[in-house]
């Protein structure tokens, strides 16, 4: 079990690095992300933002667990009138890869979807978020 956020962020960019259907995983650190900077060939796309996070109060062991909310903005070009089919495949090949293995490969307690945004953007380029709600053990004695 991991005992750093680090640890778990790179577990799931790695995790979402092997679905299928997508086909470049970023770790971001800025509000706004930059999708200029890469090419179509590189789309679909998941931006990970660096995300903020919370202890949990009641615990009060040597181990304390920890919430970690992250948001996943996913990018993709659909050159037709409506991108439904191409967003469908897309967040049901994250959210069924997320479920198979909500433990991220033994670097969370768990993690669950907490939503997905409608489509936006405009053609070609469209986008849509999965909220995403990770709890993981945090060692105290060891920080």
């Amino acid at each position: 079990m991991t005992e750093n956020r680090r640890d778990l962020l790179a577990a799931l960019a790695t995790m979402l690095g092997i679905v299928s259907e997508v086909v470049t995983v970023v770790r971001h650190y800025s509000e706004e992300f930059d999708i200029t900077q890469y090419a179509e060939a590189e789309l679909p796309l998941v931006a990970i933002k660096e995300p903020s996070e919370s202890p949990e109060e009641e615990c009060t062991s040597m181990r304390a667990m920890m919430w970690l909310e992250a948001t996943l903005k996913v990018y993709f070009v659909h050159w037709g009138i409506s991108p439904d089919a191409t967003y469908g495949t897309l967040m049901k090949a994250i959210r069924d890869k997320i479920g198979n293995d909500p433990n991220l490969n033994s670097s969370s307690v768990f993690t669950h979807v907490r939503g997905v945004s409608e489509i936006g953007g405009e053609m070609p380029l469209f986008s849509f978020t999965l909220d995403l709600a990770c709890r993981y053990y945090l060692d105290q004695t060891s920080t």
